[in-house]
């Protein structure tokens, strides 16, 4: 129940992101930069990208596995194979939450 729940969540964390006007910095631009190197990109703006990578990280922590974590990418991208989103997660994993990569 409690994965239902933070896989129903997703598209709530993502969508809330406040939206930000500054060019991204530090570890937010290494993401974006490993993102298109791996030519990948979101279906949003370079900002819900930035979210859903965070994101990534929460639902980790939350406990999801890896596999679930991919899942819940995919979910939130339908454009994203599940190779894809699993790349994705990979690169906001080694981004934003070392510990999990």
């Amino acid at each position: 129940m409690k994965r239902l729940l933070l896989l129903a969540g997703i598209p709530a964390m993502v969508g809330l992101a406040v939206p930000a006007h500054a060019e991204p910095v530090g570890s937010d631009a290494a993401f974006l930069t490993a993102l298109s190197g791996a030519g990948l990109s979101h279906r949003g703006s370079d900002q819900v990208a930035i979210s859903a990578g965070h994101s990534v990280c929460q639902l980790m922590d939350a406990g999801l596995t890896p596999m679930d974590t991919v899942v819940a990418v995919q979910t939130t991208n339908p454009g994203f194979s599940l190779q894809r989103a699993a790349e994705f997660a990979k690169i906001a994993a080694q981004s934003f939450c070392p510990e999990h990569a």
